[in-house]
Parts: structure tokens; sequence; C-alpha cells
């Protein structure tokens, strides 16, 4: 078998219980490709899509989830240039634990132009929850949205791993910020948002114009779909956008369409991949101290299984981060 290393495999899709510590064949990097043993993976709502069948995977299984990695340059592939054995990088992309085995695992291959170096001064686990969550909502604010100071933000499932980053976006680009979240995680959001709204109150979308000021929020981030969409029109001020990036809830939304035509408003969707250039951009803010990490747990590698049932129970606030068992301190 060669070298081998600790991963979590799914040999079948389901729930949670599919999900299964094993020693595996280390993966050889191919021409263009670097060997990268992983200090730290992310678990992202789009891994429990993939566990559980609602987003296909598009490979054969058995499957590696992980779409989100950290760690050193272990390896070169044949052809590589410019990336040496101990360098720190990162990399998320959407072919990783979708397309080719991802980073719940010890060791992984990446393509060497998919590779970020990691700036001085900030550790690993915090650049691999930089991620699929924090591009996202960077990609819809910026390049869909063009949000700017002028903006009045207000960001449905505020308590996610997109919602935090966003409200963190939101605030540095000088847009008023309001999180929309359960009552029990209302006091850890006020440090990031300029207010916070009850989600489940009668009144949402009129506190939340209250709460944005002026006509109310100008953009509107929704990560909820079904059960939010409609609301999030009606909260929008005139010749607002609503930038849609999930679908918790559902992905098919009734919409009151002469509410979008009275206020000339806009629903935009969003999905693309970051720059480099970009990606690089918001490691840089993160090494300044200009956004942080918002962990929530950080959780052996071999609990990968746990990991997913706690995100899938709703209590998570921001991001949940995995780590190889040999990585973490003798304590944990």
């Amino acid at each position: 078998m060669g070298e081998t290393m600790h991963a979590v495999v799914m040999h079948q899709r389901g729930q949670p219980s599919v999900l299964r510590y094993e020693q595996v064949a280390r993966p050889q990097p191919a021409a263009g490709e670097v060997l990268v043993e992983i200090h730290a993976a992310t678990v992202n709502r789009t891994d429990l899509f993939h566990r559980s069948g609602r987003f296909f995977i598009q490979k054969p299984l058995p499957h590696i989830l992980g779409m989100d990695v950290a760690g050193v340059v272990a390896g070169v592939g044949s052809g590589v240039a410019g990336w040496h054995a101990g360098d720190r990088v990162v990399a998320t992309f959407e072919a990783l634990g979708r397309e080719r085995d991802g980073a719940y695992a010890e060791f992984t291959t990446v393509p060497a132009d998919q590779l970020r170096p990691v700036p001085d001064g900030l550790d690993l686990v915090a650049a691999a929850s930089v991620g699929l969550a924090f591009t996202t909502a960077w990609v819809a604010l910026r390049r869909r949205a063009g949000l700017t100071a002028d903006d009045r933000l207000a960001v449905t499932a505020a308590a996610s791993g997109v919602g935090t980053s966003a409200l963190q976006i939101g605030r540095w680009l000088g847009a008023r910020t309001v999180a929309l979240t359960d009552p029990d995680k209302a006091d850890r959001l006020r440090p990031l948002a300029d207010a916070v709204v009850d989600r489940t109150a009668a009144d949402v979308a009129v506190q939340v114009r209250r709460a944005a000021g002026g006509d109310g929020p100008t953009v509107v981030l929704e990560l909820v779909g079904r059960a939010t969409l409609r609301a999030s029109v009606s909260m929008l001020a005139p010749w607002g956008r609503v930038v849609c990036v999930g679908t918790l809830s559902g992905d098919l939304a009734e919409l009151d369409v002469m509410e979008l035509l009275m206020k000339n408003a806009s629903v935009l969707g969003s999905f693309g991949a970051i720059t480099p250039q970009e990606h690089a951009e918001i490691l840089a803010r993160f090494a300044d101290g200009s956004f942080q990490p918002v962990i929530d747990r950080v959780e052996p590698l071999s609990r990968a299984r746990a990991a997913h049932e706690y995100l899938e129970s709703g209590a998570s606030f921001g991001k949940v981060v995995l780590v190889p068992d040999a990585k973490l301190p003798a304590s944990s």
C-alpha cells in the first residue's frame, strides 16, 4: 500500500454515520500538483449537501470531503515552480472535495495554481476558516452587489460562516450592517453588526427597516432561500438588491412580483470563483487584523461525523474546523 494516512471517507451518501475515519493510501502529487500536509480543514454546509446527496459529487465513491485546506507543502509534482517544502499554504476552490478528494485527511494534493501563501502572523487554523465562507461573502458583496459605504446591508442567517464574514466585509467597507439571527445568538453577533434583529419576529421586515435606517437596507444578503426570500424583498429599500448565495431552507421560493416592480428592486444570484488577487487581499486583511476569524469550535479529524451533526443542528456560530488528530495538543 505504500505510505498511508488517516482520512474521513464516505463510501455512500447519507447521514453523518456514512463518514468513516480510516487509514488509506497517501496521495502523490501529479504533474502540476503540490502535496499538502494538512493542519486544518473546515466543515461547510456544502460538505453536508455533498454527503447527503443533495449536491452530487463529481467523482466515483469512495470520497473524501473538504473544500478548504491550510497546511504546509510536503512535496511537489513535476513542472511545479515557486513552491517548496515547508511553505505555509491555503486553498479553497470548487473542485476540492467535489471533483477530487478533499481536505478531511492528513494529506491532500492541490493544483499548484490554486495555492496561496499564508501571510506571516496568520495561523493555519484561522487561514483555513477564511475559505469558502469568506470568499463566498466577498464575491456576493463586492462583485455582485457592488457594496459601498453608502449602502445599508442586512444579512440573513447572520451567525453562519458566510453571515459572520459578510458582516465584517460590510463594516470594513463602511456600510451600516444589520444581522438577522435567532435570539440565543444575538449577543455574540453584536460586536460584528451595527444592529441585531430577531429573525423569528412577526414584524421582522419592519424591524429590519427601522434598524437599517433610511428606507431600509439597500442590500440584503440572502442565505436561507424559500423561508425568507419574500421577507427579504419586503424589507428592501427602493432600488435595492437582494443577493442570493444560499438556499438553506429550500431552492424554490415565492415572490411578490408587484412589490419587486414597485420598488424597482433586483434579485441577483451569486456564484463564482474568487480571483487570486482577491484571495490574497482577504488573507492580508486577516493578517493585519481588519478581519477576524469567527471559529465556533476546533474538532479532531476523527470526530468529523460529530462535527457534521453539530453543524446540522443549527447550533453553530461561525466556523467549525477539523484538525488532524496528530496536530492537536495532547490535552485536546
